[in-house]
């Protein structure tokens, strides 16, 4: 039996759900959020597709904003999916609420958005499937890579007349990307006032990145089942 294979079977007999359910069930659930975001609206939103520059070459983005005003801006940093329908979706309806919102392709050094197809046949169980995730983190994951995106993408919303400038920029992140919104917040402390974390992985990150952002007066939610944390403030705590 391989060891993929046991960690399904623990996951099962110990009621935790295994990697491809949670694939399954995080695809189900975007689609869910998205399909309630035109019934969620209360502001019309205009939707762009935007190019960005950063140190390390142009990326693709989504920008979408409320179609009169200016608002505080919100960065998106999606799962290991990259940037795809289901991501505006989810960024309409939040700049329906009063925001403008930026969803960058977080692989724009390898390839352009969308990278995957139909994700909810990506399988991994699969070493094929498995193998073409690698490529793609690491080149968001890479010493220094989303620090400088993020200075980048902040750039961006604060040169917009759709931003409101004077206030803090937000910052969310869906699993891969919930460490990169620390990154962010660390990069970042005089822009960043919030930062939120959705099933984040990997969020034990170096003790440097954490010593920075205590010193920072963000905040910062993390939403997790495995970890049964709902909020962090700024000294990182844990609540059960």
């Amino acid at each position: 039996m391989s060891k993929d294979h046991e960690d399904e079977k623990n996951d099962a007999q110990s009621g935790e759900i295994g990697r491809r359910d949670f694939v399954a069930l995080s695809v189900a659930g975007i689609a869910a959020s998205a399909s309630w975001a035109t019934a969620a609206a209360g502001l019309e939103v205009v939707e762009t597709n935007v190019d960005i520059k950063t140190p390390d070459g142009t990326s693709d983005a989504a920008f979408i904003y409320p179609k009169t005003g200016s608002y505080p801006g919100v960065l998106i940093w999606t799962d290991a999916f990259g940037l795809r329908p289901a991501f505006r979706e989810m960024a309409k309806r939040l700049a329906a609420e009063g925001y403008s919102v930026l969803v960058p392709n977080p692989f724009y050094r390898v390839a352009k958005a969308p990278v995957f197809g139909d994700v909810s046949k990506f399988d991994f169980q699969n070493p094929t499937d498995r193998a073409k995730l690698g490529p793609l983190m690491g080149s968001v994951n890479a010493a220094g890579a989303a620090e400088k995106d993020a200075a980048a993408y902040i750039a961006f919303l604060d040169a917009q007349k759709q931003v409101d400038a004077r206030r803090k920029v937000g910052t969310q992140g869906y699993c891969m990307g919930g460490p990169l919104i620390v990154r962010t917040a660390a990069a970042q402390p005089n822009r960043v006032g919030a930062a939120a974390s959705f099933h984040g992985g990997g969020l034990v990150i170096p003790i440097r990145i954490v010593r920075i952002y205590l010193r920072r007066k963000s905040r910062v939610a993390c939403i997790s089942e495995s970890l049964r944390t709902t909020t962090c403030n700024s000294r990182m705590q844990k609540t059960s």
